[in-house]
């Protein structure tokens, strides 16, 4: 009867056999890929903000949701890539600046982190495997100097070209 029922499967009638389907969440298998790790709505968070000259003005307030998204001209295959800035101002007597993205790791989903001081020069970069990026300043891991009261931007990026994410960000400025 084993054998029967197993042929039932091609859910051809078998006499003897019943079907039980489960379409609960248990039933989903623990590998499955989600069916897009953003929505729209998130790849338009603060846009236009693809380079540091249209850079977002953010403040701790912020923190998304956004995402890294498939650019039109990456599709087309001329090479394009979502890149994400955003531009917050650290005032006089900071004694700690974080700047965090948190997103869902996978290899085709890792993101990264730089940031940059008012002339463009990068003061840090996080660029780790895991589901988040963090900059301290002052840190060591990646290291990074004390900050001054200036204007600073940050880029959330695809790690390898491709990947695309959803995330949200953390901006801490701690005073002294």
């Amino acid at each position: 009867m084993v054998r029967e029922c197993a042929a039932s499967l091609l859910l051809l009638p078998v006499a003897g056999c019943s079907y039980l389907l489960d379409f609960s969440d248990q039933a989903i298998p623990r590998d499955a890929a989600p069916d897009a790790p953003y929505v729209q709505a998130e790849c338009d968070y603060k846009e236009p903000n693809d380079s540091a000259a249209t850079a977002a003005l953010i403040t701790a307030a912020d923190t998304g949701p956004a995402a890294i998204c498939a650019a039109a001209g990456a599709a087309a295959g001329a090479g394009a890539e979502d890149h994400d800035f955003y531009r917050f101002t650290v005032p006089a007597a900071t004694a700690r600046v974080e700047v965090k993205i948190t997103y869902t790791y996978r290899p085709t989903g890792d993101l990264d982190l730089k940031l940059y001081g008012r002339t463009g020069a990068v003061v840090a970069e996080s660029r780790g495997f895991g589901d988040t990026e963090l900059i301290s300043c002052p840190g060591s891991a990646p290291a990074c100097p004390a900050l001054s009261a200036d204007d600073y931007v940050f880029e959330v990026f695809p790690a390898v070209t491709g990947a695309v994410n959803a995330y949200t960000f953390a901006l801490a400025l701690t005073a002294r």
